[in-house]
């Protein structure tokens, strides 16, 4: 029975590995599909999308920061700038970006969120300007470059996203796997 218990937890611990490298997949495509977005956006409006920490993006009365700001600019028609003679001329483009149900998460005030393949938001933040993220935000700790991504469009515009999700999952499995493997000590010092 106790060899059948040790399998059993073996194949959960493998099972439980095996879907967090689907998620995390799953979240360096949709950072990719981003990078491509944001680059797209980039090359019509000049500027990168705006994160709401440094510069407020506003709809509605709401105040947008992080992936909800970035949502509502990718999905939002973009004014493509052109110099056309010396003259800036803008020009209507359709929005750079659509999105799954899958990659949004809409919270009870209506705020529409891109979530990683964990479910949750990731943290999306425009370095161009200078970084001034709340110490309260997840992303605030430094400490770790863990699913952490930073690109660079053009000659210095630069922007980081994060996967909140892939962090604390990683953060969870690793105590998973800790308790679990003192259990099993504990089961085979019983044994005796």
């Amino acid at each position: 029975m106790s060899i059948i218990g040790v399998l059993a937890g073996m194949v959960l611990i493998a099972m439980g590995s095996i879907q967090k490298g689907a998620k995390d997949e799953a979240t360096k495509a949709l950072v990719e599909r981003l990078n491509l977005y944001i680059a797209d956006y980039y090359r019509k409006k000049g500027t990168l999308p705006e994160d709401g920490f440094d510069t407020a993006v506003e709809i509605q009365g709401q105040v947008l920061k992080g992936s909800a700001a970035l949502y509502h600019q990718l999905t939002s028609d973009v004014f493509e700038r052109t110099f056309i003679a010396g003259e800036l001329q803008e020009d209507k483009r359709e929005p750079v970006a659509q999105f799954e149900k899958a990659d949004l998460r809409t919270d009870e005030e209506g705020i529409i969120y891109i979530i990683d393949g964990h479910g949750e938001p990731v943290h999306y933040d425009n370095l161009t300007g200078s970084r001034n993220i709340p110490a309260d935000d997840p992303a605030s700790d430094p400490d770790s470059d863990y699913a952490r991504w930073r690109f660079t469009v053009g000659f210095d515009s630069n922007y980081e996203i994060w996967s909140l999700g892939m962090r604390e999952a990683a953060e969870d499995e690793d105590l998973r796997v800790e308790e679990e493997s003192s259990e099993e000590e504990e089961e085979s010092y019983n044994e005796f």
